[in-house]
């Protein structure tokens, strides 16, 4: 900039000198000279005008660019001044981050449009909300382009953009139905939050089709099904085997069986005896999941119910030092197989007694209460709990954690509670663990 204001102030000097001399010519009458002089400073006032203007122009030209987030300019040649110097260092720093910018988005761009989920994400605009962005899974779950007038999304998904305006687009978890161009409706799990960034409203919608979370969740059960199972009759068949080809083996090769022998050979046949029992009653029990009966459903009083199964293993509560508290403030009826209901609240109850026996303090807790019009059971114990990793198994058919254990109770108990419409589901409250049973009010 000092090599600038030098070259500036260099040519106003000789400007104003010139000025001088045309004076002093005008003063002594010498007219062809004075004139001469005159059109010198005027080509001077042009050459200085045009000198500014070539040098602001320049600064005008980077940061305009800048405004306009325009960074396709190639400015890596030195400049005659430090101002220049300087602005072209800032122009350079934002057209790097510019490009970092640009790489991140693609990378988000790209990471939302692999996510297997519907993404819709609507921007305010005025009072009024238009389409910011549309990925790739949602375009192809309902068959539709990639548009940006919300006019155009009501015309192709008129249930969804209804339900998002009788939301008020607020945020919301729930299920919906959306019927997609005149064919029968599909359930989807929607969650919609709202978010601000720089004084910009933006509202996400998050679309899952049910059928197919429920696929994962099935494919996921089957597979630690068929390990567990795998896992079992492997366990039974692989000492049989070996124990079988060892008998054959000595039957075969001794003509005369020694007392050694036959020891080896009963030895062999107690353990294939056992191992045959453990299989018979490993498939009792998958029958007993897979042929469950279907409920003999009579009016019932839920309390009596569940007094019932107190009342049945008190002997194991009063033997364990255990105290069970019962809160039934609930009066109430319903339709259950009471011998099958029986049954979880005894299977709830045992994995209870089991969990606490060893605790200090030892405690269960039986509620019996109403919420959201639904009939709740919480079924409590001061037990450790089951740990994170194995939460999501506990629930699968032979999966346990007891050597003494079948891994059938809570499998057989979810499979009776939702045949009589209701639901089972674990979960940690107040260093608690809770089995919570919902069922419709009748």
């Amino acid at each position: 900039m000092q090599s600038f204001h030098f070259k500036a102030f260099l040519r106003i000097l000789v400007i104003l000198a010139l000025g001088l001399l045309a004076m002093y010519l005008i003063k002594h009458e010498l007219t062809y000279s004075f004139l001469l002089v005159c059109l010198l400073v005027v080509a001077l006032f042009f050459e200085l005008y045009f000198f500014q203007k070539a040098h602001y122009s320049a600064i005008d030209r980077i940061v305009l660019a800048m405004m306009y987030d325009d960074y396709s300019l190639k400015t890596t040649k030195v400049q005659a001044n430090e101002t220049m110097n300087n602005l072209q260092r800032l122009y350079q720093k934002l057209q790097t981050q510019q490009q970092q910018n640009e790489i991140r988005e693609l990378v988000y761009l790209n990471i939302l449009n692999n996510i297997e989920t519907g993404i819709l994400i609507l921007e305010k605009k005025g009072t009024a909300w238009e389409i910011f962005f549309i990925n790739d899974y949602f375009s192809g779950l309902f068959d539709i382009p990639k548009i940006k007038s919300w006019t155009n999304l009501e015309r192709l998904l008129p249930s969804l953009t209804h339900h998002l305006e009788v939301l008020n687009f607020k945020e919301s978890k729930e299920s919906i139905d959306i019927k997609i161009e005149e064919e029968e409706k599909q359930t989807f799990i929607l969650q919609t939050s709202n978010t601000i960034s720089q004084n910009q409203e933006y509202f996400i919608v998050l679309l899952d089709s049910i059928q197919k979370v429920l696929d994962k969740k099935e494919k996921d059960t089957w597979e630690n099904l068929m390990k567990i199972i795998s896992h079992e009759i492997m366990n039974s068949l692989t000492p049989i085997h070996s124990l079988a080809h060892n008998t054959q083996q000595i039957l075969e090769e001794e003509e005369h069986l020694s007392e050694e022998d036959i020891d080896d050979i009963k030895l062999s046949i107690n353990t294939i005896v056992n191992r045959t029992d453990h299989l018979q009653q490993f498939i009792d029990n998958y029958r007993k999941l897979t042929m469950l009966a279907s409920p003999k459903k009579q009016v019932v009083a839920p309390e009596r119910i569940l007094q019932l199964s107190v009342e049945t293993l008190m002997p194991l509560f009063k033997q364990n030092k255990i105290t069970v508290h019962t809160d039934f403030s609930l009066q109430t009826t319903v339709e259950w197989d009471a011998k099958q209901m029986e049954q979880v609240f005894i299977n709830l109850l045992t994995n209870a007694i089991h969990a606490t026996a060893k605790q200090e303090v030892r405690e269960v807790n039986i509620n019996l209460y109403e919420k959201n019009n639904r009939i709740c059971i919480d079924v409590e114990d001061s037990g450790a709990g089951i740990l994170p990793e194995i939460k999501e198994k506990i629930f699968i058919p032979f999966y346990t954690t007891r050597e003494e254990g079948a891994g059938i109770g809570l499998p057989l108990s979810k499979n009776i509670v939702e045949m009589h419409n209701g639901y089972l589901t674990y979960h940690r409250r107040e260093d608690k663990t809770v089995f919570s049973l919902n069922f419709p009010m009748y």
